[in-house]
């Protein structure tokens, strides 16, 4: 790597992704289908998460070359490019044109444009601003699970027993990330149904679950919803804490690391999911594993790059352990 001294953690990072990314790409050009799609949906997950970073880039008028600088390698296509020079306040047709023809993930954002214009002429900046990026990231999101989850049941056979069962806890996990950072908030009727929009249609919460969870409004009914579900109920008495609305408990929680999010429990569910994926064979459900358990590794490894730069080696040991010996 010839960067120059010091290497930023940042820098590390991207590295470690491109390097990732050439080593999928490696893969998926070997393969044949329906390997070759299934690697496809993989690569799409990431190709959201940059053309929404794009968007907001494009939208905060930043520069073309810093943004492609920061998209994820894994989800990189050749028409990133035209996101950056489309003109978002002005131009509705070029909009659609740059998101709807020329990206992988066009059909996703279809359906969202679909379902969030009443009319042909509406705004494009009502529908991308930055006010609803989040809502955006997110519906594109359930759109693509339920896509590949849909893909998955099509395929049959040990695929769809192992990558079935990653797939709905996965969206599972997306449910209750989506309510717990919504909480304690005074959410409208309209921002409630956004909310309750992103939930997928499949799951072990669903539908009994998700239609308990759409009716919370705080800790305490979101503790009521899941108590016929005890493996999430115990998830969420690991992390209440951290989403209590307490302005000495906010103070605490980012001084003490012990005091762990949702997010920082689901990290280490899904190694554990993705693990459990190699205990099988001639399945497709590996290839996902591999590519999950490698983000985790990236993620360790920024971890203890920035403990060091902030002389907490006291804290190095708080990372996820992959294939952890049980001995």
């Amino acid at each position: 790597m010839d960067e120059p001294s010091p290497i930023a953690v940042t820098t590390i990072a991207q590295k470690c992704k491109e390097k990732m990314a050439h080593e999928f790409n490696y893969i998926r050009a070997q393969a044949e289908e329906p390997l070759r799609t299934f690697l496809d949906y993989i690569a799409k997950e990431k190709m959201i998460d940059n053309v929404i970073s794009l968007i907001q880039g494009t939208l905060n008028k930043k520069p073309a070359d810093e943004l492609l600088s920061r998209v994820d390698p894994l989800g990189y296509f050749p028409q990133m490019k035209a996101i950056t020079t489309m003109d978002v306040q002005n131009s509705y047709d070029d909009v659609l044109k740059v998101l709807l023809i020329e990206t992988p993930i066009g059909s996703y954002f279809d359906q969202y444009i679909s379902a969030n214009s009443s009319n042909e002429n509406n705004n494009v900046t009502t529908i991308l601003s930055d006010m609803d990026i989040e809502i955006l990231r997110n519906t594109l999101k359930k759109a693509w699970l339920e896509d590949f989850y849909n893909f998955i049941r099509k395929l049959g056979g040990k695929t769809e027993e192992v990558m079935g069962h990653i797939l709905k806890s996965v969206a599972d996990f997306r449910v209750l990330s989506v309510t717990l950072n919504t909480i304690n908030s005074s959410l409208s009727l309209e921002l409630q149904k956004d909310r309750n929009d992103m939930f997928p249609c499949f799951g072990y919460l669903y539908p009994e679950g998700t239609d308990r969870i759409r009716k919370c409004w705080n800790n305490e009914t979101v503790q009521a919803a899941l108590e016929h579900f005890p493996t999430y109920y115990n998830l969420y008495e690991e992390c209440k804490q951290f989403y209590m609305k307490n302005d000495n408990a906010n103070e605490n929680k980012i001084v003490d690391h012990k005091i762990k999010s949702l997010e920082d429990i689901l990290y280490v569910k899904l190694v554990k999911l993705c693990e459990t994926a190699f205990d099988q064979h001639c399945h497709f459900g590996i290839f996902y594993a591999w590519v999950k358990l490698k983000e985790q590794e990236i993620r360790n490894i920024v971890w203890i790059s920035d403990m060091i730069l902030m002389n907490r080696k006291d804290c190095i040991d708080s990372i996820v352990p992959i294939f952890e010996p049980h001995i």
